[in-house]
């Protein structure tokens, strides 16, 4: 039997989010949602300026699932989207995942992360 190790989702998010921006020119910020995850789930919606506008498929989060078999299992969720993209979901106009909201959501930007060195 595993021990459960105790998973601080808020630590670890501000973690990916801060390796995400630091990684990837393209992300602009990151918007982690906490409301509705499952008990070992961090979602993020990545705004990226390097991808391109989809505006006529259903918007799908990539699973990353982490250290899987592992006492300090969980799932990564990212959702890639254009800043139009992110305009549209925050005008309601593009839907995200069933179960996702935008309440209590904490912003990532990249000017706070990138300018610590």
């Amino acid at each position: 039997m595993m021990d459960i190790v105790k998973f601080e989702r808020d630590k670890l998010a501000k973690w990916y989010a801060t390796q995400h921006l630091k990684t990837d020119p393209g992300v602009v910020s990151v918007h982690y949602l906490p409301k509705n995850a499952g008990e070992r789930e961090i979602r993020f919606i990545e705004v990226n300026k390097l991808i391109a506008d989809r505006f006529t498929e259903v918007l799908e989060p990539i699973d990353f699932g982490v250290d899987m078999g592992k006492q300090t299992e969980h799932r990564l969720l990212v959702l890639d989207v254009t800043p139009k993209q992110w305009v549209k979901i925050q005008n309601q106009e593009l839907s995200i995942p069933n179960s996702w909201s935008l309440e209590q959501e904490q912003v990532f930007p990249p000017s706070r992360i990138r300018s610590v060195k």
